[in-house]
């Protein structure tokens, strides 16, 4: 069942910490409000890919000079509130909202685009919409420009939405997953794939291979 708006902002008072929604800051809530969503602001810090000197990203490296690697990929950009971030056509950036967000245990979420923004050819999510029970933090932004023309981005513009989904009490909440990697994070984080445990499994099973 997803919540509506009035079931949204019941939760956003509710007295009791483990049912209640945090959405913050909620600067305008006549605005931001839908029937069963959250309009939701972009933030000021922004990631772009960087050309560099690298020709490929070698996933079997240890996770730390795979670290290195994905930050020379990245080029960090902060906004002024009042200066547009310009995602030309074809790119691809990260970003983050500029609310911080609290997903209760009993409760999923997903983040999608809004119309207006998706009819000019933005997206705001490559796959990564779905939010976990438990997850608490800025929830990042892919973006991308598929028109053909630039588009400018202002910090503070709404171009997401929030809707919850109501499920049955998680015992293992986003931030206990045992290979969590976004969890309270606060500002735009690039990916931190190298953190998955399939990659050590075959780093070691090519290291035995070798040893044959």
């Amino acid at each position: 069942m997803i919540l509506n708006e009035a079931q949204i902002l019941e939760r956003l008072v509710d007295p009791d910490p483990e049912r209640r929604i945090i959405i913050t800051p909620l600067l305008k809530p006549e605005e931001q409000f839908g029937p069963t969503s959250v309009d939701l602001r972009l933030g000021t810090d922004f990631q772009v890919m960087a050309r560099t000197n690298l020709t490929h990203m070698d996933l079997m490296k240890d996770p730390e000079a795979l670290s290195r690697d994905v930050q020379k990929h990245m080029q960090h950009v902060k906004v002024k509130p009042t200066e547009p971030f310009i995602l030309h056509p074809g790119e691809f950036a990260l970003a983050s909202t500029l609310e911080y967000v609290k997903v209760p245990l009993d409760l999923a979420a997903r983040l999608e685009g809004r119309s207006t923004w998706g009819r000019l050819g933005l997206q705001i999510h490559a796959t990564a919409g779905f939010v976990d029970p438990g997850f608490r933090g800025a929830l990042t932004f892919e973006l991308s420009n598929v028109s053909n023309i630039p588009l400018p981005l202002y910090p503070g513009v709404r171009i997401s939405q929030i809707c919850f989904f109501l499920s049955t009490t998680t015992n293992l909440p986003y931030g206990k997953k045992r290979y969590t990697k976004y969890s309270g994070k606060t500002s735009t984080a690039s990916s931190a794939f190298f953190k998955d445990p399939e990659y050590s499994r075959i780093r070691e099973a090519q290291k035995q291979h070798s040893y044959r």
